[in-house]
């Protein structure tokens, strides 16, 4: 072993820190693969927004604590003037450059307005999910569907921040880009100014930077990769500052802040953190214990992007005919996204705009600066430890570049370019300046870096000059039907009333626009029930917006599958009376529609508006939109409690507070011989009263999905012939859910069956446990069969509720509605 050390010029310490940081990442990879994607994605919605806020307040305390050296240290190191004039003049040109040539808007739309649905949940839910249908109410966003955040935390969390001084919506998140670009600029130059030691030439790498036209393109847009480079920049500012011999441990209060913020930019980020910690291994070489805390404090602070990893699992969610990850999508992303970048090509259709957003000649400069800085390399040995470094970083550009969907052939991935950018402008500055110092201006070194700067500043000005229609013209965006879409859709649906309802493929879109929204499907399960009170929620203002999702098939051969909603919007309009608003072909080669839903048809329109309320202050109130009286009769729990008629647009019935839960079972018969029947279920906890569904589950195991709260395992209404249910838990066969029981309860109550959607199962049991004996077990139940069950648990404190499938667990959706505990005497 001493041999091996030795010739490694390490010893019996390194050899304990390379030991501990391996279990320490062991532990860590342990934890993360030992996460089950149902944990994961709980855990992501739970505290995401927790773990990003206190990273923040981590980053906040460590400037806080470095405030003095950092000043100290900056002042050390002043670029000079005339680089600071020129930098500066650089700034406003692209300041001035980006806002009159280039418009604000969203260039990746699903992930975009995605981070900006999460950004509304972090601001007014303290959520780390996505909000993807929900309603507006009083200036507020009630979120009905949320869903795991796929990335983008940071970005999200920033916007989420803008929110509390600004209107919080997709205008307000569209600026915040910008000026991230132009701090991103200047800790960059500030970075390499310390790094390269001369001032000019960390210049013109900047000025590469700064004119890259997909990053001023993104820069005007709400790409989570322009945080990216912000970030990165910041941590280049730092690591420059804080030089290897010098850096103590506060220093890294400020550091793994930064690193745990940066690694919610994009998921392969945490694949660039390896150059990180060998920047500062002489540190790290001192004490046995300093690399493993390192390691342990970035996982921990890097945890939300780990743990959507964990949700995920590797990504494999893109579906189509091509494997997620594979060497092929390597060697295919390779060739495609370098024939993409050395595209001169123009399109003569739109008046000779460009379609490649990366400047050719910057591509030939960055082709032939790397192979000359290779040769160097070999040569002379030249640049090794940035050459080691960058390598290193470059392991998550690869993790891209294996992806499916990491080809440049498809316009909205080209943004992923961004994460190699900053890497780009030094290789470019420094090689150009090498290549010109050795056979332009042999040996002189002064003059290869004013060449190089003056180079590198005529490129980004002058090439954004010549091509300003191809900016005005959204260069590669401009073909992309659905961002039109969105624009379009974002000014024309302003004038509608604010209480609207929005049927919309992109629900999630339509609520970071201000809009109240569901998707298609969850529209589709409304009962007649729903509707009305929808109906009357909205006051009759509820519309399907058919876009380009809603015509055609999934195409499969593409690289990324998108979805479709053909089907389901076909339904829609055969199954409702609709009044047409809008149908717009002209600016998108496809009709896009806009319909009011008047009402369903085959149902009576009397029945459609009859709203029920819920349980309010002990009534319920009734309210109908028609002129004719409607008699109605009451069933309380099964039994008779009231009858009573309707005669004004709005009536309130009193209804008991008993402890406990009460089902109201309403009967209206309508003026055209219908009987409408609605249910109201209403909960009032007590000491003696508890709903199962308040507890916490001590532990769980299911054959598919995860248990819901108030919901069936597809997330819908729970619906047992027929019968909705408001509380309880749905789960899926087979399955056991475990309870540890506060206090003494002396009985179990729920409505049991397989719900309405189990159309396709074989059947399931049921049976409840109690301590480990089984106190009930049903027969075998099958859809449509419903059972009302009451059950003691006298002395129970471990309650388990279990499900056992039939022959297979296909579509056996259990549902245990409106469970709840009882102590004592019970109605």
């Amino acid at each position: 072993m001493q041999k091996i050390l030795d010739s490694l010029h390490l010893n019996k310490k390194d050899a304990y820190i390379a030991l501990f940081t391996v279990v320490a990442l062991g532990i860590s990879f342990a934890v993360f693969n030992s996460t089950s994607v149902e944990k994961a994605r709980a855990w992501d919605i739970k505290w995401g927004y927790f773990s990003i806020l206190g990273t923040f307040v981590l980053l906040l305390a460590g400037i806080a604590l470095n405030a003095k050296d950092f000043v100290r240290r900056v002042r050390g190191h002043l670029p000079c003037r005339w680089s600071l004039i020129v930098l500066g003049a650089l700034l406003v040109f692209f300041s001035v450059f980006a806002v009159t040539h280039i418009q604000n808007t969203h260039r990746v739309l699903s992930d975009e307005t995605s981070w900006e649905s999460m950004a509304l949940q972090m601001r007014y839910a303290h959520s780390g999910g996505i909000c993807n249908e929900g309603t507006w109410g009083k200036d507020k966003l009630d979120c009905v569907t949320e869903v795991n955040n796929f990335k983008g935390k940071a970005l999200g969390f920033v916007q989420s921040m803008t929110f509390y001084v600004a209107a919080p919506n997709r205008d307000t998140a569209l600026k915040v880009n910008f000026p991230l670009y132009l701090l991103s600029l200047v800790a960059f130059f500030f970075a390499l100014s310390i790094w390269f030691r001369n001032d000019w030439l960390a210049l013109a790498a900047t000025a590469f930077l700064g004119g890259m036209p997909i990053y001023l393109l993104q820069a005007r847009s709400a790409s989570t990769e322009v945080l990216y480079i912000a970030l990165l920049s910041f941590l280049m500012a730092w690591y420059a500052l804080v030089p290897t011999r010098e850096v103590t441990w506060k220093h890294f209060f400020l550091t793994v802040p930064l690193l745990g913020f940066f690694a919610q930019t994009r998921q392969e980020t945490v694949f660039a953190f390896i150059p990180f910690a060998i920047y500062y291994w002489r540190y790290f070489r001192g004490e046995v214990y300093r690399l493993p805390a390192f390691v342990l404090s970035v996982v921990a602070l890097s945890w939300p992007a780990v743990n959507t990893m964990a949700a995920y699992r590797g990504y494999d969610f893109q579906g189509g005919e091509h494997s997620a990850h594979s060497i092929d999508n390597l060697i295919f992303n390779l060739k495609s996204n370098i024939h993409v970048m050395l595209n001169f090509e123009t399109d003569p259709s739109f008046g000779g705009i460009m379609k490649n957003p990366f400047y050719s000649t910057f591509t030939i400069i960055l082709l032939a600066a790397t192979a000359w800085l290779l040769l160097q390399l070999i040569i002379k040995r030249k640049y090794w430890r940035g050459f080691v470094l960058g390598i290193l970083f470059c392991i998550q550009i690869f993790v891209i570049l294996v992806n499916v969907s990491g080809t440049f052939d498809i316009d909205i991935n080209q943004r992923y370019v961004l994460v190699a950018l900053p890497l780009f402008a030094i290789i470019m500055a420094l090689g150009f300046k090498d290549f010109v110092e050795v056979l332009v201006f042999p040996g002189n070194g002064e003059k290869s870096v004013h060449f190089t700067v003056i180079v590198a500043v005529l490129l980004s000005v002058g090439l954004a000059v010549i091509h300003v229609k191809s900016y005005t013209s959204n260069m590669l965006y401009y073909n992309n039907k659905l961002l039109i879409e969105e624009e379009f859709l974002n000014t024309y649906l302003k004038p509608y009333p604010k209480n609207a309802v929005f049927i919309y493929s992109r629900p999630w879109q339509m609520l970071a626009s201000g809009h109240s929204a569901f998707s298609e499907q969850t529209f589709m399960n409304w009962t007649t029930d729903d509707f009305a009170r929808w109906q009357n929620w909205s006051g009759g203002n509820i519309y399907l917006v058919r876009g380009q999702d809603g015509y055609g098939d999934v195409d499969r051969a593409s690289r990324v599958v998108g979805f479709k909603t053909t089907s389901q919007i076909e339904t829609i309009l055969e199954g409702y009376k609709t009044q047409t608003m809008l149908q717009k072909s002209d600016l998108f080669g496809y009709p896009l529609t806009v319909v009011k839903i008047v009402s369903k048809r085959g149902v009576s329109l009397f029945e459609q508006n009859l709203f029920t309320g819920e349980v309010e202050n002990g009534k319920i109130e009734i309210q109908k939109s028609f002129p004719d009286s409607v008699v109605f009769d009451v069933l309380l729990n099964g039994k008779p409690f009231a009858h009573n008629v309707v005669k004004d647009s709005t009536f309130k019935l009193s209804v008991p507070s008993e402890a406990g839960l009460s089902r109201f079972e309403f009967r209206y018969y309508t003026p055209d011989g219908d009987t409408a029947v609605v249910f109201r279920d209403f909960f009032k906890e007590a000491p003696s009263a508890l709903l199962i569904q308040s507890l916490p589950m001590a532990s769980w195991t299911q054959e598919w999905g995860e248990p819901q709260i108030g919901k069936s395992i597809d997330q819908h209404i729970m619906k047992l012939n027929g019968e909705p249910f408001r509380y309880g838990i749905g789960s899926h066969a087979s399955s056991r859910l475990t309870y540890n029981l506060p206090g003494t309860y002396s009985a179990l109550h729920a409505d049991i069956g397989l719900d309405d959607e189990s159309a396709c199962g074989d059947g399931a049991t049921f049976a409840v446990e109690g301590d480990g004996r089984e106190l009930f077990r049903t027969q075998k139940m099958y859809s449509r069969d419903h059972q009302n069950i009451l059950v003691n648990i006298a002395g129970v404190k471990r309650l388990e509720l279990v499900v056992y499938e039939g022959e297979n667990k296909d579509c056996d959706h259990a549902d245990w509605a409106d469970i709840w505990l009882s102590a004592g005497e019970t109605k």
